[in-house]
């Protein structure tokens, strides 16, 4: 599991009052898992749900191979919150991540929360993403950095722009015309957008009639090259987010473009299947398909509203589960589960171990294996993106006036009740949400009310920070194509060692960027049995820092969350040193004065850039060794110096 506000445009939140998880019949062997991430297909956008345009043969089959879920809500009503929830199990708001990302965003999902990738690859999983990942577009935020052996796909959404900050492959693919220079002086145009293999971009702009193929045909290849060992592909496709685009073969197939690139997604899946059933691994694969939001351009129907909005036509998402002999076929669940759930499900599917971090999914294995009296988790679940919501059983709350959303209005109704301050749907008898019965049930609008601000308490309460984005110094903002004024803060000024002081600390883009490079850390000190941090970049992912204790001097790099390397000297009967530790690429070494160096082997340089802000003489925010000391350096540090090995800045 090594790898890994903005203002809130909105604010989500479930209210949980969980039952305890159940003991559940589970497969003996940990199955491989693909979660199908759909971009903007709606509840209507699908043969099983109803579709009137699109033909989804793929889809319906696995259907009636597997589980529909039709009560399966994601985590917001748009991008970017939403794969937050799924990845994490965690209301993004918790994580105080924005619910959409953008090219000139600063802060993405920090590494140290641990995502679906992180637990399968700690129990064994080989781990991929390919597509859409959103949840920020540079280090320390990639899927790289965030539980993923590899990714190849678009960073953020299809209609946005390049950063010039991302770094650029050897063999770069250029198109339409785009030359290095261009590339390279800033300009970019909204819809022209990277592709990525893992954390470089090798063809800009990305052809995207070719993508949906692209990411099938390489998801085929990783089952069949992984076949032999438990894997996870995370496949959340670019399509059906405007732009849209399909490959030769859909084009002009309906009509409809939007139902063009619904019948190439619906190939996809069956793409997949097929390949399963080829490698003959199909009995011991569970596939998840969903979506990240209502429809953009599609269909919702017959759910109201659509993209962007907290009625069910927003957040309520076409679902189906198939694994063989495990899931029955043909059934459907109507019980209330939601993306959120999906990481402690497979973390008692796949012998994962639960993040020590609070998270707000439950384990929905007892709904998924149809198992007799199998209930939701979830009491009371509850959104609050946008203006806000509440799903209890067949009820469906609004704490707030209906028509003053705000939001999309696409297959909505008239007002049904003017009078009312709030509203409640029952959702079993009235699906469309047209008929608001607040008044008629004020028990149930109390009892939903009072779980919607408890949880906005408990939420507001127990927030985790979102990790800074690393921008290479000298990179040119990310401004919006034709907006000079807007775009992230530039790269950050380099350190000037000469006026550096104890308790200072720097933005970790300020720092020295020493991924794969030999290093040093030079000081003078007077040390007078004092103990404590000296200097620390870093935290529980990766970093470095140098300390004192027990009488000993000790230079502490950290490769990822389980693999730290150390070096000490001893500090007897010292008081005013100079200190000279270095990393190069086989060994750590600490010379002092004139001393000959200690040194100890180690298994490589800093494999990422660290987030988290450079400390004088502390140790800022997780501790990078976590057997530092606690207090701060009380001596002096008369002169200090973090640099590359062999820079002379």
């Amino acid at each position: 599991m090594a790898r890994k506000l903005v203002a809130l445009l909105f604010t989500c939140c479930f209210v949980l009052q969980s039952f305890a998880d159940p003991p559940a019949k589970t497969a003996s062997v940990q199955p491989n898992v693909i979660i199908i991430f759909i971009d903007d297909m709606g509840f209507g956008d699908v043969g099983f749900n109803g579709a009137q345009g699109p033909r989804t043969p793929h889809l319906d089959q696995m259907a009636k191979e597997g589980m529909q879920f039709r009560d399966f809500y994601v985590g917001c009503a748009v991008c970017s919150g939403s794969r937050t929830a799924l990845m994490t199990g965690t209301h993004y708001q918790r994580l105080s991540m924005s619910p959409v990302l953008f090219p000139n965003s600063t802060t993405g999902l920090h590494p140290d929360e641990v995502t679906i990738a992180d637990m399968l690859s700690e129990a064994g999983y080989a781990t991929t993403c390919i597509g859409k990942w959103h949840l920020g577009h540079l280090p320390p935020c990639l899927p790289t950095y965030q539980g993923f052996d590899s990714y190849y796909g678009i960073p953020y959404s299809n209609d946005m722009w390049i950063d010039p900050a991302n770094r650029l492959a050897d063999d770069l693919v250029l198109r339409e015309g785009v030359t290095i220079e261009q590339l390279k002086s800033g300009q970019k145009q909204k819809n022209r957008v990277p592709l990525m293999l893992d954390e470089e971009v090798i063809e800009y702009p990305v052809d995207q009639s070719t993508v949906t193929k692209r990411y099938t045909e390489r998801a085929v290849h990783y089952i069949q090259e992984q076949k032999d060992r438990p894997f996870f592909i995370y496949l959340p496709h670019t399509m059906v987010h405007v732009p849209l685009a399909v490959s030769d073969a859909f084009k002009n197939r309906t009509g409809e473009l939007i139902w063009d690139a619904i019948e190439e997604v619906d190939w996809s899946v069956g793409q997949i299947l097929q390949a399963l059933k080829d490698n003959k691994i199909d009995e011991k694969t569970l596939v998840i398909f969903t979506s990240d939001n209502g429809a953009a351009v599609g269909s919702s129907l017959p759910l109201r509203a659509k993209k962007g909005s907290v009625y069910d036509g927003g957040i309520r998402e076409p679902t189906v589960m198939r694994w063989p002999s495990q899931i029955p076929a043909g059934t459907i669940c109507h019980e209330v589960s939601a993306s959120i759930d999906i990481l402690p499900t497979l973390s008692h599917l796949c012998n994962g171990k639960l993040p020590s971090r609070q998270i707000d999914g439950r384990n929905i294995w007892p709904l998924m294996n149809g198992q007799p009296n199998a209930a939701s988790p979830h009491s009371t679940y509850c959104l609050a993106h946008g203006p806000g919501t509440v799903r209890s059983g067949q009820w469906k709350y609004y704490p707030w006036k209906e028509g003053q959303s705000g939001r999309r209005k696409q297959n909505s109704t008239a007002v049904s009740d003017p009078q009312s301050e709030v509203q409640l749907y029952d959702t079993v008898n009235d699906i469309g949400e047209t008929k608001n019965v607040a008044a008629h049930y004020p028990e149930v609008v109390s009892r939903l009310q009072k779980a919607w601000e408890e949880h906005l308490v408990e939420l507001n309460a127990n927030k985790r920070p979102t990790a800074e984005l690393q921008r290479p110094e000298g990179s040119l903002p990310a401004t919006r194509p034709g907006n000079k004024s807007a775009g992230t803060t530039p790269a950050g000024k380099s350190i000037n060692w000469k006026t550096v002081k104890s308790n200072d600390t720097y933005q970790a883009r300020s720092a020295p960027h020493l991924v794969n490079q030999p290093f040093t850390i030079s000081c003078s000190l007077d040390v007078d049995k004092e103990e404590g941090v000296i200097v620390a970049h870093g935290g529980s992912v990766t970093g470095y820092s140098l300390y004192i204790k027990d009488d000993q001097l000790v230079f502490a790099l950290r490769r990822s969350k389980e693999q730290i390397h150390r070096v000490s000297a001893s500090l007897t009967g010292k008081t005013n040193i100079a200190v000279t530790a270095t990393a190069d690429r086989k060994e750590l070494s600490i010379q002092i004065d004139q001393a000959s160096p200690v040194t100890a082997s180690h298994a490589g340089l800093l494999v990422r850039h660290p987030s988290e802000d450079l400390s004088i003489n502390h140790d800022n925010a997780h501790p990078v060794d976590p057997e530092s000391p606690m207090p701060n350096f009380k001596g002096t540090i008369q002169q200090l110096k973090v640099s590359a090995a062999g820079s002379k800045k």
